[in-house]
């Protein structure tokens, strides 16, 4: 089947979802951590997509929204609201149990006929929109081959990518037990107090920079940039690690070394361009900060920071990937310190007065001003379930806009299915990347397809798709 450039959507219901019993000792405002306040609010989306369900869609629908209540009252921050102090416009989460919001949509088309290679034509056209004041949006997309779609869809003032899968496991390991949950969450923010008086690195500064029309790219130019999804499989994940072993037989993590193979290809595309290029990482620093192992693991709220490092053009494209695999390693481990969090938490403490006239920060490599730059994201050191009963997703991804920002990046998340495959999401990829990435054979990633994900012989498992439920 042809992929279709478009499908619309059709809402069905959108309904607020209010926790059934909210705790009685909640604080009435929750308020959010300066590591928050460093990203500040965005929506954010985990989106799951399923064949179709053998108890039919309208059980699973049903099953969701019987257990909203009771997960909310666990989750209760995400059934309030997102509001500005009145004296300081900093974001907050009013926790007034407002509600929660579950919407339901339908696609006349059968997932077969959705193109997954071009994230805009497909993740961009599940994810529902929703107000930026919600803490929480639970979207079910109902296609019409009988398979679905699952997202969860909150701020980034609320949680980073650990937080978001937590927020997504807990929902669906709930759906699936009848309302049991193994790992209650943690809001507990007091690790992330700033010192009196704060202070940090002065090499801090420079790494942020006010998030303004006057420092993005013009409209047209990020309109050009482009989304795509592709895939690199086991063996292949296993041959870069090989490839990246040092001659003393250290292997690098299969994370580490796909970072060092892209990084490469970023310097082919790159070519005679420029004399350099740069990498950066987002960086979960929960392992530095807890007090004990595993403490923070159903941390809700945000604990990343940026690694970055730039290198000469021609030095990538002749350096073994081993070598560029330990420069990637050397520049994580340089942020992996709890004196690093520190810092940010009291440079954030510093910078709070921005928020007060419009304002927002984001780090300067994101911008993508100077050399080019290519962030990447892994969603790979935790795992994502997303299984309601009865199995796993066939695909989940993060969604995000990328808005005006002028770097490259990517999302690398491993396959539900868990065959050892990832997903390699180029949320934003220029074009001259996407020729390198897709044309030179040595890259190994390849454009995900709907019969890739086993939807291209989908069929309804015994109801329409445009069945009120």
């Amino acid at each position: 089947m042809v992929p279709l450039k478009h499908f619309d959507l059709r809402i069905a219901s959108r309904t607020l979802v209010r926790a059934s019993r909210p705790p009685p000792s909640f604080p009435a405002v929750h308020a959010v951590s300066n590591l928050d306040l460093v990203l500040g609010p965005f929506p954010l989306y985990l989106i799951c997509v399923y064949g179709p369900p053998p108890c039919g869609l309208g059980a699973v629908l049903a099953a969701v929204r019987a257990v909203l209540p009771e997960y909310l009252c666990r989750f209760f921050p995400f059934a309030g609201r997102i509001v500005r102090d009145p004296g300081t416009s900093i974001p907050e989460d009013a926790c007034n149990n407002a509600g929660a919001e579950l919407v339901v949509a339908d696609a006349a088309v059968p997932l077969a006929a959705v193109d997954f290679a071009d994230i805009e034509r497909s993740l961009g056209l599940i994810q529902v929109p929703f107000d930026a004041g919600f803490a929480l949006s639970v979207q079910m997309v109902r296609f019409a081959c009988g398979g679905f779609s699952l997202a969860v869809g909150t701020s980034h003032l609320l949680a980073d990518g650990r937080a978001l899968a937590a927020l997504l496991n807990s929902l669906t390991e709930m759906v699936r037990t009848g309302g049991r949950l193994s790992c209650e969450p943690l809001f507990d923010q007091s690790l992330f107090s700033p010192r009196s008086p704060p202070r940090h690195s002065p090499s801090l500064d420079a790494e942020f920079a006010r998030f303004t029309p006057g420092t993005m790219i013009n409209p047209l130019l990020a309109a050009a940039i482009q989304r795509r999804l592709y895939r690199i499989g086991a063996a292949d994940l296993a041959a870069l690690q090989t490839a990246a072993s040092t001659v003393s037989g250290r292997r690098p993590s299969r994370f580490l070394a796909l970072c060092a193979h892209v990084w490469k290809l970023l310097a082919r595309a790159v070519g005679e361009s420029a004399p350099s290029c740069r990498m950066a990482w987002t960086v979960d620093g929960r392992r530095c900060v807890e007090p004990s192992a595993g403490a923070l693991d159903m941390y809700m709220g945000n604990v990343v920071t940026y690694a970055s490092h730039e290198a000469s053009v021609s030095d990538l494209r002749r350096m073994p990937l081993h070598d560029v695999a330990a420069t990637v390693r050397a520049a994580i481990t340089a942020v992996m310190t709890k004196d690093r969090f520190q810092d940010l938490v009291d440079w954030a403490e510093e910078n709070k007065a921005a928020y007060k006239d419009g304002g927002k920060w984001t780090e300067e490599v994101n911008l993508g001003l100077g050399s080019p730059a290519l962030v990447i994201s892994g969603f790979v050191p935790f795992a994502i379930d997303g299984d309601l009963g009865f199995g796993k997703p066939r695909l989940v991804l993060p969604w995000l806009r990328h808005n005006r920002l002028g770097s490259a990046a990517m999302i690398l998340v491993p396959c539900p299915s868990g065959d050892g495959s990832w997903f390699v999401e180029g949320t934003r990829l220029w074009p001259r990347l996407v020729e390198v990435v897709e044309n030179v054979p040595e890259s190994l990633l390849t454009p995900v397809t709907a019969g890739s994900l086993g939807f291209a012989d989908a069929e309804p498992a015994g109801e329409h798709y445009g069945s009120r439920l």
